[in-house]
């Protein structure tokens, strides 16, 4: 059996070698702890990532073994890093790409490089809110209006449907590769087995930024992976998920339809030419925790998962959604089934406090019980689990929001904001693609009187980093409205220039 990088790197970092080579620290000075001594470059005996013959070469296809891919590529600029490099490889500069207007901005920036046409499929709406009352429902029914709904109801990304998938690519025969994400950052799974053998019958690759789902297909109470499922290019954050040091991911290829040689050429343009050691030593000491001790870990985190479900169901003003039996619909407190959702990832605890925002939860448990959250949006905030979470760590939490459950009185309860997945929601219409208006004289005004304008600036909340609105695109009246609630409400709008967000750049005299 070949020696595992981290064990060579510490044997390494052990001897008496003296390092007349980079890194400047030498292995003695700078942060102190022993990640200094596996820190090193490409010397004899340690391969290059960009030409892997050796020991480098061995991780990757242990890597591609654990997770049944007939190829698996290490990222240490992370999934980004993945998603710019698959992209680029499925298309040619100038050609067309269908992809789910809920990607990650990532995968805008490789439209971007590339010159890309960008066909949109959008996600399901699916609610979370506890069964409404027939008065709710009729009243929802009469509204034209999409966001006066969000007002009364949080609501999230569901999942892209195979359908329309397959009625984009009989539209288009110029499309040359698709791209989704599954799961999505509230854990939302898409069917990616029936979308792959759609896009496989139109001789299209399927690329599937599963960057929240590396632990997927190590236990049945989580999904499947996404590798197993079909896709042509499959991209895991392995941090996200998984004890692995922040900033690393993989890249993993199946198929004859996305050429190797193709990975391996755009991988070389988007990842640093000095790969970290420390960081690759991490992702080996993953695959090889996950190699001996995956059942075990995985058997006791679906326990705690499901324990602390359990607790949460019992209380009245704050709610979780999880997914229960065959893993195909979505239930919580009070709600029996959520259209819009093909299966949801249980690890993700997707918390509510009736009447409150999603920033409210995240500080009331930052701030009084010292419990971080993921993200906070505006109706719902995120507790991200992993296989390292501990029970005492579930514990916590759940006492934590029992406490605050009790507190909530009925005359507290208030209709809730709007949800954070505007892009899921307010279909922008495209004038231009992205590299069009990078070329076009632009223009800073008001964002208040920007209504009509075309945008020339990306507006994402961070995380997760979904462009509200592109580059290229009108801007409507109601996403103005919906972006301002979003600011009063504490949110982080990232992307505009200018810090404020009280301005955004514009494409030149055109409306």
């Amino acid at each position: 059996m070949s020696q595992k990088l981290y064990e060579k790197l510490k044997e390494y970092g052990g001897s008496d070698a003296y390092p007349f080579h980079m890194p400047g620290h030498k292995r003695r000075l700078g942060v102190p702890g022993e990640c200094l001594d596996i820190d090193i470059t490409e010397i004899d005996g340690f391969d290059n990532l960009h030409h892997a013959e050796g020991i480098l070469k061995d991780a990757q296809e242990r890597a591609a073994k654990l997770y049944g891919s007939e190829e698996t590529f290490y990222l240490v600029n992370g999934s980004t890093a993945g998603i710019l490099a698959a992209i680029s490889a499925c298309t040619s500069y100038g050609g067309r790409l269908l992809m789910a207007r809920n990607c990650h901005k990532a995968a805008y920036h490789a439209a971007e490089l590339r010159g890309l046409h960008t066909v949109y499929v959008y996600p399901q709406c699916a609610s979370v809110t506890k069964n409404p009352s027939a008065e709710d429902a009729d009243d929802a029914d009469r509204s034209d209006n999409v966001y006066e709904t969000l007002q009364r109801q949080p609501m999230i990304g569901g999942s892209i449907r195979p359908e329309d998938i397959q009625a984009a690519l009989r539209e288009d025969r110029g499309i040359q590769a698709v791209f989704i994400t599954s799961p999505t950052y509230e854990g939302i799974v898409s069917d990616v087995g029936r979308i792959a053998e759609i896009t496989y019958s139109f001789g299209i690759p399927l690329i599937v930024d599963e960057a929240h789902g590396a632990h997927f297909g190590f236990h049945p109470y989580f999904p499947e992976s996404s590798v197993k499922k079909g896709a042509d290019i499959v991209i895991h954050s392995l941090h996200k998920t998984l004890p692995s040091m922040t900033q690393t991911a993989l890249l993993h290829r199946n198929g004859a339809l996305v050429k190797s040689e193709r990975i391996r050429k755009y991988l070389g343009m988007y990842q640093t030419s000095s790969p970290s050691y420390v960081f690759m030593a991490s992702m080996d000491a993953c695959v090889g925790l996950l190699e001996t001790y995956s059942h075990t870990l995985f058997e006791d985190f679906a326990k705690r998962l499901e324990g602390f479900a359990q607790e949460l169901c019992r209380l009245k003003h704050i709610h979780m959604y999880k997914t229960e039996g065959s893993g195909n619909f979505l239930t919580g407190h009070g709600i029996s089934q959520a259209e819009g959702v093909f299966a949801m990832d249980p690890s993700k605890l997707v918390l509510w406090a009736e009447g409150k925002s999603g920033k409210w939860l995240s500080d009331r448990l930052r701030e009084r019980f010292h419990l971080e959250l993921e993200m906070e949006a505006g109706s719902y905030a995120i507790a991200l689990t992993s296989i390292a979470d501990t029970q005492e760590g579930f514990d916590r939490l759940a006492a934590a929001l029992k406490e605050l459950d009790e507190e909530l009185e009925k005359k507290d309860i208030f209709p809730a904001p709007a949800g954070r997945y505007g892009n899921a929601f307010l279909q922008n219409e495209q004038i231009l693609t992205i590299a069009e208006t990078d070329e076009r004289p632009q223009q800073r005004i008001l964002l208040e009187d920007a209504a009509g304008r075309i945008s020339a600036e990306y507006i994402y909340l961070y995380p997760p980093g979904i462009p509200l609105i592109v580059p290229g695109e009108e801007i409507s009246r109601e996403l103005i409205r919906y972006l301002s609630d979003c600011r009063d409400a504490g949110l982080s709008l990232q992307g505009l220039r200018d810090y404020s967000g009280k301005t955004i750049s514009v494409i030149f005299g055109e409306r």
